[in-house]
């Protein structure tokens, strides 16, 4: 199958994946699973609380804005065509070569990095609930151990099949979002009326506090377009991919929302949600549920190996594109013949996603450590990646004669909105070692364009294979994709 793609050159459809096999609750679930959504309910609160005081809840609304229109934008290219590159491929339309491979890098380094906070997270949750039942799982062995049987888990679901893996993501969030749901009910049950409305007196705010609630807001979203890289594998990817993307997007911001506000008055003072270490047991034992505590510890558990398994699913993706487009190694493009999945690409992302927290955590460094640092460098990774898209959009839709006003305001807004999420991020400059993490994450981006200098000047025909791999795309001007 091929088709002639917005683009100056042909495009061809990848023949190694399982073609038509996602339905639109399989690609909503690879979605949810990317966000993790239980794991954050269960922990950033707290940390936004820290800022945003009692507007904790009034951050995450305006976050949940700003991931709806990067969402947006996503559409924009989804509705239009489909690949397994994700958006690497969507930039590649917009910016060319060079933009899609940084776009790329970034997702990859993205989608690494939050996969270790998977497997940190699955250390940590699972190492409490081995500890509630008398088990000795708090050393540093116990631990290693734990990180290692989650990544090895995790990369075997990615490569026994998507369907299954991502049903599998979807089954271990709906168990831990339940847990969760569970303790959040019971405190609004049990406080009555008692402090309802506290959470709304906005007289005492800060604007930089809720300002930087929002930054810290937004990173609890990434992953949400994870459903892109199965532009190969969905039934009607034009339709069940927007979908997937925006309505993740929106379940998950109702979620957080409510997390925040209901956790606030659980607690009743936002200075005592932002100094609790586990803020949703804490709440459990204050409302009578403190024998289910072990509860919410496996389905936290459940949740950040639900994320392990869909970063590695995307990641492993654009790998696969990137090397069906002879822009990395051709082998990373070889899908497994019975699975269809890409294992090559999944046997090299998984020994990275376990040997870097394995080896942080066996050299002295604290889980909750790991956590932090790995998910500042995916965060950034992400961001990157969006701001491309956005860039690129205009670009896309001008050269299929469907630039509109609105669609170039929508761009620029989220450009100046990630921009200013990433400037929150790096200013004031963190304490060592959180002032590392840019540079760090700056030299892997370096160290991917170096190797992409050097292939191009190895193969200057290089560049016409970049975003040529795609499924049938919409031709301009179809009036059910004309939106924005």
């Amino acid at each position: 199958m091929s088709a002639q793609g917005a683009g100056p050159h042909p495009v061809h459809s990848d023949t190694g994946l399982a073609h038509g096999t996602m339905s639109q609750l399989d690609v909503m679930a690879q979605s949810v699973a990317g966000i993790a959504p239980s794991a954050a309910m269960a922990t950033t609160p707290a940390l936004i609380a820290l800022y945003a005081g009692q507007g904790a809840w009034l951050s995450y609304v305006a976050a949940t804005v700003v991931v709806i229109l990067v969402g947006l934008v996503a559409t924009q290219f989804g509705r239009r065509f489909a690949s397994s590159g994700s958006l690497y491929s969507y930039v590649a339309r917009g910016l060319g070569p060079g933009g899609a491979f940084v776009a790329g890098w970034g997702l990859v380094i993205g989608y690494g990095f939050i996969a270790m906070i998977g497997v940190v997270g699955t250390g940590i949750y699972f190492g409490s609930f081995l500890t509630t039942l008398g088990l000795p799982a708090a050393g540093t062995l116990a631990i290693c151990v734990i990180l290692a049987v989650a990544a090895i888990g995790a990369a075997a679901f990615a490569i026994i099949g998507i369907k299954i893996s991502t049903r599998v993501g979807l089954v271990l969030e709906i168990i831990s979002v339940a847990a969760i749901l569970v303790v959040l009910i019971a405190v609004l049950v049990g406080s009555g009326s008692r402090g309802a409305t506290a959470p709304f007196d906005l007289s005492t705010l800060s604007f930089n506090g809720v300002a930087f609630g929002i930054v810290l807001g937004v990173l609890g979203f990434v992953g949400f377009e994870s459903a892109a890289s199965l532009g190969a594998e969905a039934r009607d990817p034009h339709r069940a991919i927007p979908r997937a993307v925006l309505g993740s997007a929106v379940l998950v911001g109702v979620l957080y929302v409510f997390a925040a506000y209901d956790m606030v008055r659980g607690f009743g003072d936002p200075v005592a949600l932002s100094q609790s270490t586990a803020p949703i047991s804490d709440l459990a034992a204050r409302y009578g549920l403190g024998g289910v505590s072990w509860i919410v510890d496996l389905g936290i558990t459940a949740s950040f190996f639900a994320v392990t398994i869909a970063c590695i699913n995307a990641s492993s993706r654009i790998l696969y594109t990137m090397g069906e487009e002879d822009i990395l190694p051709k082998a990373l493009g070889r899908a497994h013949p019975t699975h269809k999945t890409p294992h090559v690409a999944i046997a090299v992302i998984a020994p990275v996603v376990l040997v870097v927290p394995i080896v942080l955590v066996a050299t002295g460094m604290t889980p909750l450590n790991v956590f932090t640092y790995t998910g500042t460098i995916g965060t950034f990774g992400y961001m990157l990646a969006y701001v491309l898209m956005a860039v690129a959009l205009p670009f896309f839709l001008r050269r299929r004669g469907e630039l509109t006003v609105l669609s170039t305001v929508l761009a620029v807004v989220v450009v100046a909105a990630l921009v200013y999420v990433f400037y929150k991020n790096v200013v004031p400059v963190p304490e060592y070692p959180l002032n590392l993490m840019p540079w760090i994450f700056l030299g892997l981006v370096v160290l991917g364009l170096v190797g992409y200098a050097v292939a191009r000047s190895r193969r200057p025909r290089l560049v016409e294979e970049v975003g040529s791999f795609e499924e049938e795309s919409v031709p301009p001007h179809t009036p059910h994709d004309r939106q924005t």
